[in-house]
């Protein structure tokens, strides 16, 4: 008993140090104050609204393209061009949710977290608009790095 204790502690101790994983953009962040900047183009939105996997990262692709990594309460946001696209969650497993984007459309996905063998797994789903902005609202933008 006094062993696990201990590693109890020292895994405690652990994640105060490393702290939780952010969430990361890759590309472009829109102007949120705009509904749409671009009327050619649609706005997706990824929110991961929980803390459940808060250390784990996971990436979020549009096609091939790498848009970001999420983190517990966060969001990525960026717009692309109308037709069809493969959006891709990574973390112990892969996906993939296709989804036919309009213009002048916001779409909301939220990516859920599930406990894995090793780490997290995940799992998008498409949500309505007023679930999606309410969801949004209580998560953190992310940290662009482009």
């Amino acid at each position: 008993m006094r062993i696990f204790s201990k590693l109890a502690m020292v895994v405690t101790v652990a994640t105060i140090i490393v702290g939780c994983a952010p969430t990361i953009q890759f590309v472009p962040f829109p102007d949120q104050m705009k509904q749409i900047e671009d009327p050619d183009k649609a706005r997706i939105y990824v929110v991961r609204p929980t803390t459940f996997g808060g250390f784990i990262s996971m990436k979020i692709n549009d096609g091939e393209k790498l848009i970001g990594k999420t983190g517990p309460n966060g969001y990525l946001c960026w717009e692309r061009e109308p037709g069809r696209m493969l959006l891709v969650g990574k973390s112990e497993n892969t996906d993939k949710f296709p989804l036919m984007v309009e213009k002048g459309i916001s779409y909301y996905i939220q990516q859920h977290v599930r406990m894995g063998l090793v780490i997290a797994r995940n799992k998008l789903s498409l949500l309505t608009e007023e679930d999606g902005k309410a969801k949004v609202s209580k998560c953190k933008p992310p940290k662009v790095r482009q």
